[in-house]
């Protein structure tokens, strides 16, 4: 040993057991930042992977843009990919709505056209269409399709290949005819809209990049568009919508890093803290007050590179689980996603966040050990201080004086208290927090919602209506699971006691009410069912200020017919388009008002694919929008977020429980010789237990309070931020979440000090009170 530096490796070859407790909790703390940062950056990974499959890669949209500048934006550096993307007047074909559409082949696969059969449109006179489309009009590759433009003139296209099909197509009923520029080009102008579609390099800041080509080539904001979902999730956007989420991300994140910093602070206070005699006798032997200092950061740091490695494989373990869980799923249209793949953000911030914190946790302890005089140190009177200021004994009027003197134990530490405590409660607060994330996930993806159709039939024009006998049809068919009509009634002059607007009726039979049941806010939904009243979402009547029992007055048929507010739901699924206002009422009420009976669409959820079988019960004036391939994409969004935050809360629990767990045994060893001298005086193993309980439950429980406490103010906040500001949704304490929570801590604590205990008991009094 060349130097007094080399006893922090000697001290540990000795005392393997005691530095395993904080090489834990560093380990822990730097596992719980890796996973949980790791997780999120690949959550965010493929969530944009999904957006991309669903609506392609561009970052940007300009308009009015020549062919000149064009050029020129196109061979700028940070410039990836670029082209013009035409949009024709729409048309039909064979009486099925028909997009025209046309990009440069590079762009056309950023958009997700991908060629099946045949190839990309090399000339004006040749396109492709969508593989339902060559299916449903009959026609093979090589095929001439001819279509009508609206100045009547038809032109003439050879198919040169086939693209897979789009879900917007589907749900839509519609096909698409995609061309090459030269072939949009070839159309009269009026006849089609250029649109310039750019997508940056990776690395590059997208809005720096666009506010140089708009000064450059002097574009104004209008012309300038961002895609600001993509944008969002890449955290480039400066919408507002976006900065929220922004905000809300940052303070879980910032929760993530606190729940390790307690943890670390700790486990490191209470293992110098135990070993604050062992400093002052370094004193002795002629240590500096700097030296012991010095001595105390690089066992630190040897603390740090024993335990940050070792949280930063179990971190990327608990990435690989999630994945390795996600693509075990099989749910079809998933792509697997790459297994042991290595998050950076999450390892750099699992390294960064558990060197700081063990540091920073440092300090302090050293500077109190630092200050332990070599004459405190040999008398072994190093709490002297603290003793001269207790004037009275533990309070045994109410407990016994074993717990009481537990009691007196955890409170006789302020600093140990906090950072115990409040690892406690910042592990409750993270759980609580991170469950608003299941509500905003429920919320935000509307195919999941238990009334989204996967199948509709509606009129091919807008004031088709379809007989109710039709329903009776589709019930027999055996793979249709529910069948569910609705009567819509636009643009109808409507007022309340203060403005006027434009109204749009809607009818819900017996199963959309049971859906909107679930969703009622106040009011009665029985009085709307029965034909007492209409029901209202929750966003419009914050909005226009109306509440239940309100009057409203709706001009149908030439007279004035008043309706009252009974209801106020959190969604009413539908846009009218044009602002009106959206009512709900029953059929009965629905025909009594218009004197309309037959619906305006049919919604249907299917266990299979059933479209040919309903095609068959269609007439010409009805088409069939097929929504399953959009809702499986979704349920690709779903899946992909729900493994995602589900893993986050399980990671947070299981470091909870394992934090407890830690920090009581800790707490329990930097105590052992006290514990000792309490048995040296004629104290039984029995009491001693109780002596240990009583401090673990002081912990548990003022952690337990503290984070009950603060939990929800957070829970509170992220909701209204995240769920009713977009829903409408109240808030509701998560009193069932919180007791499980706080229950499982506590009963974890208890646990966790039956072990110490035992090992307290069974040591002679000697080993205890000599325990170092």
């Amino acid at each position: 040993m060349k130097s007094y530096l080399g006893l922090v490796s000697e001290y540990a070859k000795v005392h393997k057991k005691k530095n395993r407790l904080t090489v834990i909790c560093i380990a822990i703390s730097v596992m719980l930042v890796t996973a949980i940062f790791g997780m999120a950056d690949m959550s965010v990974k493929a969530q944009i992977n999904a957006y991309i499959r669903q609506n392609g890669n561009f970052h940007a949209m300009i308009t009015g843009l020549s062919d000149d500048i064009s050029e020129k934006i196109g061979h700028r550096d940070d410039v990836k990919v670029s082209s013009f993307l035409g949009i024709a007047e729409d048309t039909t074909f064979q009486g099925k709505a028909l997009y025209v559409q046309s990009s440069e082949k590079d762009m056309a696969k950023q958009m997700n056209l991908t060629v099946v059969t045949g190839a990309y449109p090399a000339s004006s006179e040749e396109a492709l269409l969508d593989q339902q489309g060559l299916e449903q009009f009959g026609l093979t590759l090589g095929d001439t399709i001819a279509v009508v433009y609206s100045d009547g003139q038809a032109r003439q296209y050879k198919i040169s290949g086939t693209y897979g099909d789009f879900s917007s197509l589907k749900g839509r009923d519609a096909h698409g005819l995609f061309l090459s520029v030269g072939g949009m080009r070839a159309l009269p102008s009026d006849l089609y809209e250029e649109y310039y579609y750019v997508q940056f390099k990776s690395g590059v800041k997208i809005n720096q990049a666009l506010s140089e080509i708009k000064a450059e080539y002097h574009l104004t904001d209008e012309q300038v568009a961002t895609n600001i979902r993509l944008l969002g999730l890449m955290g480039q956007s400066d919408d507002s919508s976006m900065q929220g989420i922004y905000l809300t991300g940052g303070t879980l994140f910032i929760l993530v890093a606190m729940t390790g910093m307690f943890m670390i602070a700790s486990s490191f206070n209470m293992s110098i803290l135990e070993r604050t005699q062992f400093f002052g006798l370094l004193r002795c032997l002629g240590a500096t007050q700097s030296q012991v200092k010095r001595y105390i950061r690089l066992e630190g740091l040897q603390y740090c590179l024993k335990g940050i490695p070792i949280g930063l494989v179990a971190g990327c373990g608990v990435q690989w689980s999630a994945v390795f869980f996600l693509n075990t799923l099989s749910i079809q249209d998933i792509p697997p996603m790459p297994m042991l793949q290595i998050s950076w953000v999450g390892v750099i911030a699992g390294t960064v966040i558990g060197f700081l914190v063990v540091m920073l946790a440092s300090k302090s302890p050293a500077n109190r050990a630092a200050k332990v005089s070599p004459q405190a140190a040999v008398t072994g009177n190093i709490n002297q201080k603290n003793n001269l200021k207790i004037k009275k004994a533990s309070n045994t009027n109410f407990f016994h004086v074993d717990m009481a003197m537990g009691f007196r134990h955890a409170f006789s530490n302020g600093k140990s208290m906090i950072l115990i405590a409040g690892s406690f409660a910042i592990s409750i607060i993270l759980f609580l927090c991170f469950t608003v994330l299941i509500t905003f996930m429920n919320h935000a993806l509307n195919p999941l919602k238990p009334y989204a159709p996967d199948l509709s039939i509606k009129g091919v024009e807008e004031t088709t209506l379809i007989d109710h006998a039709l329903i009776e049809e589709l019930e027999a068919i055996p793979d249709i699971q529910k069948v569910y009509g609705r009567m819509f009634y636009d643009d109808i002059l409507a007022n309340d006691s203060r403005i006027s607007g434009a109204a749009m009726l809607i009818s819900y039979d017996n199963s959309q009410f049971e859906w909107a049941d679930k969703m009622m806010i106040s009011g009665n939904i029985d009085d709307v069912k029965n034909g007492n009243g209409v029901a209202v979402s929750y966003k419009q009547a914050q909005n226009l200020g109306w509440h239940v029992g309100d009057p409203l007055t709706l001009n149908l048929l030439g007279e004035a017919r008043q309706i009252q507010i009974a209801c106020i739901i959190s969604d009413v699924p539908f846009d009218s388009g044009n602002g009106s206002w959206h009512i709900v009422c029953s059929e009965k009420t629905f025909t009594g008002l218009t004197d309309i009976s037959d619906y305006t669409i049919i919604d249907m959820q299917v266990g299979a694919d059933v479209s040919t079988q309903i095609r068959n019960l269609l007439t010409s004036e009805m088409m069939l929008l097929d929504k399953q391939q959009r809702n499986n994409e979704v349920q690709l969004g779903y899946y992909t977020m729900a493994v995602f935050v589900y893993g986050f809360l399980i990671v947070i629990a299981l470091v909870a429980l394992i934090n407890i767990i830690n920090t009581v045994n800790a707490s329990v060893s930097s105590r052992m010789s006290n514990y000792g001298v309490m048995r040296a005086v004629g104290m039984s193993g029995k009491q001693l237990k109780k002596v240990v309980g009583a401090e673990a439950a002081t912990y548990a429980i003022t952690g337990s309070i503290a984070g009950g406490v603060l939990g929800l103010y957070f829970h509170r906040l992220f909701f209204l931020r995240l769920i009713t500001s977009n829903w409408g949704e109240l808030w509701e304490p998560p009193l069932t979440v919180l007791t499980v929570t706080i229950a499982a801590a506590i009963l974890t604590t208890f646990i966790a000090i039956i072990l110490p205990a035992k090992k307290i008991e069974s040591m002679s009094i000697v080993n205890v009170v000599n325990a170092q």
